[in-house]
């Protein structure tokens, strides 16, 4: 098992890529800041090192010099942003870092760039074993079990789930209320960091996320693009939920791929029905 750490100033971007490199086999944990990272260093040491470029004490391809220099760290370590990727590569040269992975693939595609550093070193994690083929004979003819109804049609019959994200407590309110009263079961985060648990959470993993674009900690797009760039979360609607020009959440839509947006004034409860259906 390999030892992961993520350095991002994002918490949400931290607990989404370390869930996301735990479930693909790899011990992985976060930094959000440097006083975190050196606590992180002085507790264990690590395979690869995954840092943001753009942190607000430092920037990653100086936090590269750092741990290579000072701190003495043999780990693969490797940038990782969203901005322009020849800015990137050329951060990567300068700073003497083994490589870079972009943001804007998605996090499917960072688990696959880290298990492709950490397979230069003999560390790859393999993918789980298939069934063999009595076992499979044996799923597939085995009678079906008396008693409680499976956990799939369970998941049939429970009620749609909506999550939403927004930093008004009475704006989440007002449309909780009324999707409340349509039957839907509703879930509320006033950040992306609340709103991550509940999506992590299989008991609580939304069908749809009604997102407000504009929010303190992390942006409604960042947040969108997080979400739709996960195969984890490929379930999941997300309808942008704001009172921004329609220009603009046209333009959030084709880019960080929403299933659509309604303005906060609109009758929810039809939109939504009409999204589940």
């Amino acid at each position: 098992m390999a030892r992961v750490l993520v350095l991002d100033d994002s918490q949400m971007l931290v607990t989404l890529t370390v869930h996301a490199l735990g479930a693909a086999g790899h011990d992985a944990v976060g930094a959000t800041d440097l006083a975190q990272l050196d606590e992180r260093l002085r507790a264990a040491t690590f395979d690869l090192v995954l840092m943001d470029v753009n942190m607000p004490e430092m920037f990653g391809d100086d936090v590269v010099e750092y741990l290579r220099h000072q701190r003495g760290v043999t780990a693969t370590l490797v940038l990782y942003s969203d901005i322009d990727e020849s800015e990137l590569a050329a951060k990567t040269r300068s700073s003497g870092a083994d490589g870079y992975l972009t943001k804007a693939g998605g996090v499917d595609a960072v688990i696959a760039g880290v298990n492709g550093f950490l397979a230069r070193k003999g560390l790859a994690v393999a993918p789980p074993a298939a069934p063999s083929p009595a076992a499979a004979a044996v799923v597939q003819t085995a009678p079906a079990p008396a008693g409680p109804v499976p956990a799939a049609d369970a998941a049939a019959k429970r009620k749609p789930r909506i999550l939403i994200v927004d930093d008004s407590e009475m704006t989440a309110r007002i449309i909780e209320a009324e999707l409340t009263s349509k039957g839907f079961e509703v879930h509320v985060a006033d950040s992306a960091e609340k709103a991550t648990k509940v999506i992590l959470k299989k008991q609580t993993r939304p069908d749809l996320v009604l997102l407000d674009v504009r929010m303190p900690d992390v942006d409604g797009e960042q947040f969108c693009r997080f979400i739709k760039g996960n195969s984890l979360f490929a379930g999941i609607k997300v309808l942008l939920c704001s009172g921004e020009n329609v220009e603009e959440l046209q333009r959030i839509v084709r880019e960080a791929g929403a299933d659509g947006y309604v303005p906060k004034d609109a009758v929810l409860a039809k939109v939504v029905v009409r999204e589940l259906s």
